[in-house]
């Protein structure tokens, strides 16, 4: 992969050009689904952030399906709402969570904006048995340790919440290191952002509770 030789903003708008159509039809379903959650509420700061965030966490979540480093520059723009929606929930691991998932990938993805996939392939890497078995005790360690320290912190959803950070933590490392098959991490950690985000509702502790429910979903 050769080098992009353009300015920023060409290659931003290179980035958005062909695109599956389908990304964009789930962009525009969630686009119409939130916006008619936030229209049939109140609308307040709290509800705007929610909003934005779940929207901008979906481009990036479309532009990551698409394989393409501006998921970085989309991804560090919904963390910063997704940490204010958290921090008003009481989530406090799902706020260190998401910094963590910035630090080691949106913030390294903008900066190699011009260069990035370059010998990509000679970098990927899988995890075996013996490192998944390594991968599942650390997280069932962290998970323990986590929730500890979630109850001292009056977290709402303390074993949740703290499996959410031992999840995302470990599969934000792993992707830094190019192990490609994180993807499970992932999708087990959205199961338990999706558990919690339904009894936040079910509680009624936050009211970014639904549209957080319908982004993860």
């Amino acid at each position: 992969m050769n080098k992009f030789e353009g300015s920023y903003l060409d290659w931003f708008k290179s980035e958005l050009k062909g695109w599956n159509p389908v990304m964009w039809t789930i962009w525009a379903f969630g686009f119409g689904f939130q916006t008619s959650i936030l229209v049939m509420n109140t609308i307040t700061w709290q509800a705007i952030v929610t909003y934005l965030a779940t929207l901008v966490g979906l481009l990036c979540t479309c532009s990551m399906a698409e394989g393409l480093p501006i998921n970085g520059l989309f991804g560090l723009i919904s963390v910063v709402g997704f940490v204010l929606v958290n921090a008003m929930a009481h989530h406090w691991w799902s706020v260190l969570d998401q910094v963590i998932f910035a630090l080691a990938i949106d913030i390294p993805l903008i900066k190699k904006w011009r260069t990035w996939g370059q010998d990509f392939n000679a970098k990927v890497r899988k995890l075996d048995g013996y490192s998944w078995v390594l991968t599942i005790a650390a997280v069932f360690i962290a998970w323990l340790a986590l929730y500890k320290i979630a109850l001292r912190l009056n977290d709402p959803r303390p074993i949740s919440d703290s499996l959410v950070l031992a999840l995302g933590a470990m599969a934000s490392i792993l992707c830094l290191m190019h192990v490609s098959n994180t993807y499970t991490l992932w999708l087990a950690e959205d199961a338990v952002n999706i558990f919690m985000w339904f009894y936040a509702l079910k509680d009624g502790y936050s009211p970014a509770a639904l549209p957080m429910l319908v982004s993860t979903i």
